[in-house]
């Protein structure tokens, strides 16, 4: 069963079997990749994100804890679309999976591999969907979870952590690395199995979230704009195109654009100066001044497969403010009933101004991330919309009938 997969290290190259219960190299501390044998997929039968079994880190059928995640729908956005004058634009709806998110393909591979492993208490450090993600697994699983949090994350994802029965530590830090610093010590002192989404602290956890690029593969469009807080999405999405063209399932790559707030852009920065992901991963964003909290990591955690993934394809990195995202988040509503949260809308906000710049062609195909609900920041739409005086059903029939 070990020969599904060997973890490899991204610095020096070093190989460790599936045994390996460290969280990164035994030789030089760096991070680790999971890889697979890539020969030929089998074992179909399973549903959801689940059918790619053959590609995921975990080793028995019986140790998958899943909730329904995966096989969302790719929606033709035609009207909105027309907005940004394109004439092939999908959304990618993320926000399908049960809670809401695309963290829950992540948590799924997370929880299933701490299960496989024995381990009974989990702990992550969020900015609000993959806490709400790692508690709802971790209650699936009969696991306890030890959330961190800091300061500003929405009520409504607090509530919904909480409704999980996930044991929540709100930390009064905007800085998720410090969080982050804070949840790694208590969980080493503590024996907690950390199911973060970077690959630091966790090398199986983010392997969930390849499988989007598996079900884009059908339809590989020109170009995918992906919100980017860490880098461990875009990274992963670039390697589960790469592994699909292994396989011989697809012939051609998406260029990528990863996407993030001005208010928090290290990412943009290290593919601006173009860094090395080593020296990307080294650097702290100082302060952290915006709405879209999802994607406000202050480092670029997961440099190592993030970096590459936009080079090697070709693609580009842009950032874009708050006031691009929220029109963007009340346009993607308006045109085509999709309400996502800011950090989602941020790509096309980012994609507006592409295709302004010529960057991305009119006519290319393009695909938009929706990464989470909107329902999980209400806060951040107050200012969008205004809410009705109300009037007497006298008053209705006396103006308008």
């Amino acid at each position: 069963m070990d020969a599904k997969f060997t973890l490899e290290c991204a610095a020096c190259g070093a190989s460790h079997d599936a045994s390996y219960g460290g969280r990164r190299c035994a030789s030089c501390d760096g991070p680790l990749v999971p890889t697979y044998p890539l020969s030929r997929l089998e074992d179909f039968e399973l549903s959801g994100m689940w059918r790619y079994f053959p590609l995921l880190p975990v080793l028995r059928k019986s140790s998958i804890v899943s909730l329904g995640e995966g096989g969302t729908p790719r929606l033709p956005a035609p009207r909105l679309g027309a907005a940004l004058g394109l004439e092939c634009l999908t959304m990618k709806d993320e926000t399908r999976n049960p809670t809401g998110s695309f963290k829950d393909r992540m948590l799924s591979v997370g929880i299933s591999r701490a299960k496989e492993l024995g381990k009974t208490k989990v702990a992550v450090q969020s900015s609000g969907n993959v806490a709400a993600a790692a508690a709802a697994y971790a209650a699936k699983a009969g696991l306890q979870a030890k959330v961190f949090v800091p300061r500003s994350v929405p009520e409504e994802k607090l509530a919904q952590i909480l409704m999980y029965g996930a044991e929540l530590f709100r930390i009064d830090e905007t800085s998720p690395a410090v969080v982050f610093d804070l949840m790694d010590e208590a969980a080493q002192r503590f024996d907690w199995h950390v199911v973060a989404t970077t690959a630091l602290y966790n090398p199986f956890t983010l392997e969930g979230s390849k499988t989007i690029a598996y079900e884009l593969a059908a339809d590989v469009p020109d170009w995918l704009v992906v919100p980017v807080g860490g880098g461990g999405n875009i990274g992963s999405l670039w390697r589960g195109f790469r592994e699909m063209k292994a396989l011989g399932a697809i012939d051609r790559l998406p260029r990528l654009a990863g996407v993030q707030a001005e208010g928090c852009a290290p990412f943009v920065d290290a593919i601006r100066l173009g860094l090395s992901w080593r020296e990307a991963a080294g650097r702290r964003w100082p302060e952290i001044r915006t709405v879209c909290g999802a994607i406000a990591d202050d480092v670029v955690f997961d440099a190592h497969i993030a970096v590459p993934a936009v080079v090697e394809s070709g693609g580009v990195a842009i950032a874009v403010s708050d006031e691009e995202t929220l029109a963007a988040e009340k346009l993607i509503a308006s045109t085509e009933g999709l309400f996502v949260e800011p950090s989602s809308a941020t790509a096309v906000a980012a994609l507006k101004k592409l295709v302004e710049r010529g960057t991305i062609d009119t006519k290319s195909s393009v695909c938009c991330l929706a990464t989470g609900t909107g329902f999980k920041d209400m806060g951040a739409v107050k200012g969008l919309v205004s809410l009705p005086n109300v009037i007497s059903a006298l008053e209705f029939r006396r103006r308008f009938l």
